[in-house]
């Protein structure tokens, strides 16, 4: 019977993990540029079962001992990973001419105090120097791998469908779009910003084109998420009742299996 609470709580707990990534989903359907994640689930590995007892049919007076193979029995479930799904977004004008939105499978290349990283998020502006930014401050990466300069006295910005950027009829730079060949490689890190190892295979984006004046918006559907919640939610429940229903087992088995009438 113990092994039954084990198997339950382990059901409870991926419930609760499941709970956590619908619940971030939901916290970022406003975030630009945001990707949604899954949560793939499997089973935990199995153990074998044997019945240890004497063989009675042994000449020896106490038997031989014998193990038998019942069979296999399976501890629950457990969180195999967490990967992202990187649907395109919709987009969305806004008419500032440093937002920028990819249609496409491309990033924007970002400069962080961690190292180079990657983000779909476009809402960018300028520091007191002219440099691009993000909206927390990281550097924008050009296509020559230094950070995009914007003349610091302002002028009309112009963005064309490859990222080359324009300022005041003069060229300034362009923006260095990433895609990767194994997006499973292309980890969340958090703010909105992915990490990627070398085996994901970065390369420069051919099939992305970029939108001056226009945001990606998240790719999470609240409703969606909210059915996800609730199923997460009822099989957290009925795997909580199976632990309780266990533990009022166990307790019955203790006060009265050894009961002497």
């Amino acid at each position: 019977m113990v092994r039954g609470l084990y198997t339950a709580a382990s059901g409870a707990l991926v419930a609760q993990s499941q709970a956590d990534v619908i619940a971030n989903n939901l916290a970022n359907v406003n975030t630009s540029g945001f990707k949604r994640t899954l949560l793939q689930v499997q089973s935990a590995p199995e153990m074998g079962l044997y019945r240890r007892q004497n063989d009675p049919s042994s000449d020896s007076p106490r038997g031989t001992a014998s193990s038998a193979f019942v069979g296999a029995l399976g501890m629950g479930a457990q969180v195999m990973d967490t990967p992202t799904v990187f649907e395109q977004g919709s987009l969305s004008s806004t008419g500032n001419p440093l937002d920028v939105a990819i249609q496409g499978n491309g990033f924007f290349a970002i400069q962080t105090p961690q190292g180079v990283r990657y983000t779909r998020d476009g809402q960018f502006s300028q520091d007191p120097t002219g440099r691009l930014v993000t909206m927390d401050g990281n550097l924008v990466l050009g296509t020559n791998g230094a950070p995009v300069q914007l003349q610091a006295n302002g002028g009309s910005v112009q963005i064309n469908s490859s990222g080359q950027i324009a300022q005041n009829g003069q060229i300034v730079g362009s923006l260095q779009l990433v895609q990767f060949a194994n997006l499973t490689q292309v980890r969340p890190e958090g703010d909105n910003r992915f990490a990627a190892t070398p085996a994901a295979g970065a390369a420069q984006a051919t099939n992305s084109t970029v939108h001056q004046g226009f945001l990606e918006t998240s790719n999470a559907n609240v409703v969606r998420s909210m059915v996800d919640l609730i199923t997460a939610q009822r099989w957290y429940e009925a795997n909580t009742k199976v632990i309780q229903t266990q533990d009022q087992a166990n307790s019955w088995a203790i006060s009265n299996v050894a009961r002497t009438q």
